[in-house]
């Protein structure tokens, strides 16, 4: 292979499983001659990664000199926009804009067990202690204020305050768990949104009472916070308190000694011990427990939030880093056969409620990786 446009077809129908074991060798052969092919397809994957999302998002409307805009945006090589408009065209035919990683039939020697994803479900710890296991099940509940509490059957939760007043009692507080292979949605009783990822935790009031709107978080969580410029909207997390007026944004405390905001609109500001720093949108901030630094630089806030939509997106990013989060979801152990595996940076993405082993797939494909899947447990080699 020589000619740019042959090399640039063949990836192409390469990463969408259209070739046939012929032409597979060949590409393989290809990638792994060179150093300079190594490096071009990896490049070449990242971008193939963001062309499925901008199409599945409608973010590519068939206008290509908008999509090169985004590419020379994002820093990527330009030679690349050549080969999207067919790359478009493969996405909107052969997916039909569902199927984000395609389902191919797998190579000699994968071996897979179907892996179930995650569903929505958590424990509900209500002010009087009691615990209410809740999922898709629609129920209603009532706390000792009158707060209303309803269980909606779409997987997600919502508060609405009682109007009493002068009741002479406590703001009451309750606590939702959100377990591994889980995720939940909830509306706050001030009509802040939240979504908390598997493996999380959120304490809050049944209603906001004061003068600031505080709540605690462990784990990962998205948030749409109302608008209340008299009432600022606190996320205390670790050490770190995160302060907003309305705006949307997403917190994780995962890494040890480390508290990570992300900023998608609006204005916020991160603390610790005594010193704050005001973040911009497409802004990460990062509170570093134990030295108290507040870290910012600017990111690309999809990989961040995409869980939030019920999807993985991943770029360029460890497998170490990659497999913390899909065993979270899908409740699975990771076993090294080789330590170097976990450095290796892989782009690829994936609806949440789809089978692992689409994904793993495509990432053997696009590295000299190789998986397999034995019940719960992953290999990598």
């Amino acid at each position: 292979m020589s000619d740019k446009n042959e090399i640039d077809t063949l990836l192409v129908h390469f990463l969408q499983g259209q070739l046939n074991r012929e032409e597979r060798e060949k590409v393989k052969a290809w990638i792994t001659g060179e150093e300079d092919h190594e490096r071009y397809f990896q490049e070449f994957c990242r971008v193939h990664v963001h062309l499925q999302w901008m199409v599945r998002e409608n973010a590519i409307k068939g206008d290509l000199p908008m999509f090169r805009q985004r590419l020379a945006r994002r820093r990527r090589i330009g030679r690349y926009a050549s080969v999207a408009a067919g790359i478009v065209l493969l996405l909107g035919v052969g997916l039909g804009l569902r199927q984000v990683v395609p389902a191919w039939m797998p190579d000699d020697g994968y071996a897979e067990s179907v892996v179930h994803p995650g569903k929505a479900q958590a424990m509900l710890y209500l002010s009087s202690g009691v615990m209410v296991p809740i999922d898709s099940s629609g129920k209603k509940l009532t706390e000792f204020d009158g707060t209303a509490i309803e269980v909606h059957e779409n997987g997600s939760m919502s508060y609405k305050a009682s109007s009493r007043e002068g009741d002479g009692v406590k703001e009451g507080m309750n606590h939702l768990v959100v377990p591994r292979k889980g995720e939940f949605r909830l509306t706050l009783a001030d009509g802040t949104k939240v979504w908390l990822n598997s493996e999380s935790e959120l304490s809050y009031p049944c209603k906001f009472t004061g003068k600031e709107r505080v709540v605690h978080l462990k784990g990962e969580a998205y948030f749409e916070v109302a608008p209340n410029k008299a009432c600022p909207f606190i996320v205390k997390a670790n050490e770190a308190d995160i302060k907003v007026y309305g705006t949307q944004f997403n917190v994780n405390t995962r890494r040890e000694g480390i508290v990570e905001t992300v900023l998608v609109e609006g204005t916020v500001g991160m603390k610790g011990r005594g010193k704050e720093q005001v973040l911009k949108p497409n802004q990460k901030a990062e509170y570093h427990v134990g030295d108290g630094e507040i870290r910012v630089e600017t990111v690309d806030v999809l990989p961040y939030i995409a869980w939030r939509d019920g999807n993985f997106v991943f770029e360029n990013e460890s497998l170490a880093s990659i497999m913390d989060k899909l065993s979270l979801w899908y409740d699975l152990k990771v076993f090294y056969k080789r330590e170097d595996a976990k450095k290796v940076r892989l782009s690829g993405i994936m609806e949440r409620y789809r089978d692992v082993n689409e994904l793993l797939r495509f990432f053997e494909k696009s590295s000299d990786l190789k998986f397999s899947v034995r019940e719960t447990t992953v290999f990598v080699e």
